[in-house]
């Protein structure tokens, strides 16, 4: 009896430790521009994935299209590896997801870039994502934090968002 009950002590001082230790959050960032720019000449640039470097900041080049996996460069030397999850040419949508991130501080990282039509000759251009800090325990150094993770990402959407602008705005 006296075990039952010092049973039932110990659950009850460990339950409200439980709910509170867990890891980190999903994090998103979201980056958007509006440019006077041509839709299909936009959508022809972004869906030609060997040449992502000509308009993306980060990314120097994919493998090949496809939903395999496939390799990545990236201009910092580093390489990656990339799911093409949607390469849409009717909605004017590029979703993929890093398997192996490289010189971003994230994990899980997904990622959608979408071209939408908009009033005399311009489109929106929205870049967005969601993923988790690097380090997915508790207590993470300084460059493997949200809130790194979530500069680098939002550093990297607006740098690529003006490289596109630079190279198809009019």
């Amino acid at each position: 009896m006296v075990n039952l009950k010092f049973m039932k002590l110990v659950v009850i001082l460990m339950f409200p430790g439980l709910i509170f230790a867990h890891g980190p959050t999903r994090q998103k960032v979201s980056e958007s521009v509006t440019i006077k720019a041509e839709l299909n000449e936009a959508w022809t640039l972004i869906s030609d994935l060997r040449n992502i470097g000509q308009w993306h900041s980060t990314y120097k080049s994919i493998g090949k299209n496809g939903e395999d996996l496939q390799p990545i460069s990236m201009f910092s030397g580093e390489s990656g590896m990339v799911q093409i999850l949607t390469l849409d040419s009717e909605k004017k949508l590029f979703k993929y997801r890093l398997k192996k991130p490289g010189v971003l501080p994230v994990n899980n990282y997904s990622a959608r870039f979408r071209l939408e039509e908009g009033d005399s000759g311009k489109i929106k251009i929205t870049y967005k994502g969601a993923f988790y800090r690097k380090f997915l325990n508790n207590d993470p150094p300084p460059e493997e934090n949200d809130e790194a993770a979530i500069a680098a990402v939002t550093k990297m959407y607006k740098d690529t968002l003006k490289k596109f602008e630079k190279k198809i705005g009019k």
